[in-house]
């Protein structure tokens, strides 16, 4: 079977960049890849993937890294969610985050629907969500006004709550989704990554409604920047697991790892 060399020695540069995080030059990777390959020709290599774009050279007189848009595709041909993630260890996981340079978010599943509201003696008012509730202070008018909107989703509520000016209902939201976050570690990252007001979106469940997929990148993120979502097991509970940081950690390794604990 012919080995496309191109590929081999592109594949060869991202590994070693994901392993020491540092250019490498032809010689070196020379001694990485499974079939002998001249330092000679991987040069010639080396200049036509940084003609293609998939490459670049941070320094003259140092090696190559592969460039963000290379990572992007590769990362998109390598990661598949299968929706077998169990994690039962959150100091294992705490430990992967950091070691990897993650944003990391688990929170219950499934969307919170508006099902019943109960007045308790015209002094509260109890809107159900399933297993979930929110007790407020009684009021005729948000009474008949919340009446209207059983059957909306807790996003939608929090959406209609800000734009009537609902803010008890929408002080209350915001604690039920903060309750739902069963683990949320290294927020660092995510201010890395956000320096204007998405940053407030990234660090809530309701991020979640950004992914159009299992992987995101640009525009959701900057350029340099990816997230993915994928539902878990998390200490035998149904959730879903958001994590976020650089196109250069090293997400399979970071799945495989979990893989491996469980």
């Amino acid at each position: 079977m012919k080995v496309d060399k191109r590929d081999l020695i592109l594949e060869s540069i991202i590994q070693a960049y994901l392993e020491a995080n540092e250019p490498i030059g032809s010689s070196e990777l020379g001694t990485r890849m499974s079939i002998s390959i001249p330092a000679s020709t991987i040069r010639v290599y080396f200049k036509k993937l940084s003609d293609e774009g998939a490459i670049t050279q941070l320094h003259i007189s140092g090696g190559r890294i592969p460039t963000a848009n290379t990572m992007r595709m590769y990362w998109q041909d390598r990661l598949k969610f299968d929706g077998d993630l169990r994690i039962n260890n959150a100091e294992f996981l705490n430990y992967l985050v950091y070691k990897f340079g993650l944003y990391c978010m688990i929170f219950g599943a499934g969307k919170l629907v508006l099902s019943e509201i109960l007045n308790v003696s015209d002094r509260f008012l109890i809107l159900v969500f399933g297993d979930e509730n929110i007790v407020l202070k009684f009021n005729p008018k948000v009474e008949k006004f919340l009446r209207n909107l059983i059957g909306m989703n807790l996003e939608e509520l929090d959406r209609v709550s800000i734009q009537v000016g609902l803010s008890e209902l929408r002080a209350k939201i915001k604690e039920l989704k903060r309750y739902r976050i069963y683990f949320q570690e290294n927020e660092k990252v995510a201010f890395e990554m956000f320096s204007d007001e998405r940053i407030k979106s990234v660090l809530d469940p309701s991020f979640e409604h950004y992914f159009r997929s299992n992987l995101v990148f640009s525009p959701v993120f900057d350029a340099g920047y990816m997230g993915f979502k994928t539902d878990i097991l998390y200490k035998g509970k149904s959730a879903v697991m958001i994590c976020a940081g650089s196109v250069y950690s090293d997400y399979e390794k970071f799945i495989n790892s979990i893989k491996e604990a469980a």
